[in-house]
């Protein structure tokens, strides 16, 4: 069977990335900070930080909606946060980038799937607050109802963008951004939709949750305080643990051939995806490694791939010990009894905008998706003296061109919950 046709098992590709993250706000910002390894986290600015430890995170400060929304009426965007905003520009963008225009999709047959593990906590502090302060009941009116909800971004994303296909939020961490695109991949591949949206948007800088982060006895956050821009540290032996960033991005994908026939710029394309439950421990990953190693193995044989085939793994690469190390272990046990050499590189992109929770998957398959189509492998940043149980080649040296194949991004999270997607360099 002709795979690239509507129906059973099409090939679906990446043609757009809608991108709303800190001081990055088109696919040219966010290649340009990825390949040159510019770092978006700074001081906090958000609430005082002299009696917090966390000192650092990626803030969005300089979004203005408008710019990317310029026909949204202020009746209604004055009862929206900024999750929800920044979800609907990302939606604009992703729709600009891939060359859909408003009319050009059949509503019915698009869908949106939305990746967050705390959606709407900024909207729980602010009116939690405010009623405190004023006693003033009204601020739990009636657009309370929609805006208090998890899926409220989404929903509104998708009402703004006339989608009436499958819409939902996924919340499963942060694999999240992983299950929010297998799940447009299936529907693609068996002709539910035409186009479908995977998006992920987190916005997670609230003094509450951070606290939990930081508690001592199980601290997972960096405590950096002198350099911000070096806080997060993968695979380093003095690495300090992950800081958070904030944003929302959005990719578009579609049907092989449907992209062809439109002419559209093709990013990767995605050969395969594979989720499951470790079942072992509730926090962190499996320390052997051996876990994840099956399941990047479950994922070659579904995508028809054989290990010689992989050319890069963009990882998760938290900085924490428990992550960096199981991660690294997993890549091991794939490559057993091979030499180094021949082991592909294995990155991570965490320092540049934080660890997002929600929609770090989805930031890494867009930036995986990059590296294909640019042939160009970003650099692993801060990694000065890696930890000897995490010694790969993490192109810790800059950006290295390379012949780019195939890749792997990696995702893990809390719960035991792991995920793998699976992207092919566009060659058609």
């Amino acid at each position: 069977m002709d795979k690239s046709k509507n129906g059973k098992n099409s090939r679906v590709v990446i043609t757009g990335i809608g991108v709303i993250l800190p001081n990055t706000f088109s696919v040219q910002d966010f290649w340009t900070n990825l390949s040159e390894g510019r770092s978006q986290l700074d001081f906090i600015t958000r609430f005082p930080t002299e009696d917090f430890p966390i000192k650092v995170a990626g803030e969005m400060n300089t979004f203005d909606w408008k710019k990317h929304l310029p026909d949204l009426s202020d009746k209604y965007s004055k009862n929206y946060n900024t999750e929800t905003l920044a979800l609907m520009a990302a939606m604009e963008e992703a729709n600009k980038d891939a060359g859909i225009a408003k009319g050009d999709l059949h509503p019915s047959r698009v869908g949106f799937i939305d990746s967050s593990s705390r959606a709407s906590m900024a909207w729980w502090d602010f009116a939690w607050r405010k009623y405190l302060e004023e006693k003033d009941a009204n601020v739990f009116d009636r657009y309370s109802v929609l805006t208090s909800m998890a899926s409220n971004p989404t929903n509104l994303t998708a009402i703004n963008a006339n989608i009436q296909g499958f819409v939902t939020t996924v919340s499963a961490a942060c694999v999240g951004g992983h299950h929010a695109i297998s799940l447009c991949y299936q529907a693609i591949r068996k002709g539910r939709a035409e186009v479908m949206y995977a998006g992920g948007h987190e916005f997670p800088l609230l003094k509450p949750l951070m606290m939990m982060y930081s508690d001592p006895m199980s601290r997972v956050m960096s405590l950096e305080k002198d350099n911000p821009k070096k806080g997060i540290r993968p695979y380093d032996k003095n690495r300090d643990g992950f800081l958070l960033g904030e944003g929302a991005v959005v990719l578009v994908m579609e049907r092989l051939d449907r992209a062809i026939q439109r002419g559209a710029k093709i990013y990767s394309e995605v050969l395969g995806t594979y989720s499951y439950n470790e079942a072992d421990h509730a926090m962190r990953m499996d320390l052997t490694g051996k876990k994840a190693t099956t399941g990047l193995r479950h994922l070659m044989k579904i995508s028809g791939l054989r290990l010689g085939d992989i050319d890069y793994f963009c990882g998760h690469g938290t900085a924490t010990h428990n992550n960096d190390l199981a991660e690294s272990r997993a890549i091991g046990h794939l490559y057993e009894g091979r030499p180094k050499f021949h082991w592909a590189p294995v990155g991570s992109i965490k320092p540049i905008f934080g660890h997002t929770f929600g929609a770090a998957g989805i930031i890494n398959v867009a930036a995986t998706s990059l590296m294909l189509k640019n042939q160009t492998l970003c650099p692993t940043i801060n990694l000065e003296n890696p930890d000897p149980e995490c010694d790969h080649d993490h192109v810790a040296e800059g950006a290295r061109k390379a012949k780019i194949r195939y890749a792997i991004s990696m995702a893990f999270a809390i719960g035991s919950q792991s995920s793998f997607v699976s992207l092919a360099a566009p060659e058609f």
